[in-house]
């Protein structure tokens, strides 16, 4: 596989799940994986559900960092697609975009 088919950015975000919203997570979450298929470049997207606390995660995969950037200016300026989603977050933890680690082998 080449060097370019590997490259991909992952976008992370943690956050907390008003109380009243935490059962309706799955349904929520299929909304915005709906939403984001919208977007150019969403390869993936993973939501994650906490074991110990309300913390919930979500794990998106972009062909590119404007891709990602693209998504996350949209839900940051309030787009109307995202306000179901937007409405269960209590707090925003964390939010970034990662690159693959790349290794050099000889």
């Amino acid at each position: 596989m080449s060097q370019a088919a590997k490259q991909h950015v992952l976008e992370v975000a943690i956050f907390k799940v008003k109380a009243e919203f935490i059962d309706d997570m799955p349904a929520l979450r299929a909304g915005l994986r709906a939403v984001l298929t919208d977007f150019p470049g969403m390869l993936e997207f993973c939501g994650y559900c906490p074991l110990e606390q309300d913390v919930f995660a979500d794990i998106v995969k972009w062909d590119s960092l404007a891709s990602a950037e693209a998504a996350a200016q949209a839900f940051a300026k309030g787009d109307p697609r995202f306000l179901p989603y937007m409405s269960a977050i209590e707090q925003l933890s964390f939010m970034g975009h990662f690159l693959p680690e790349v290794r050099y082998t000889r």
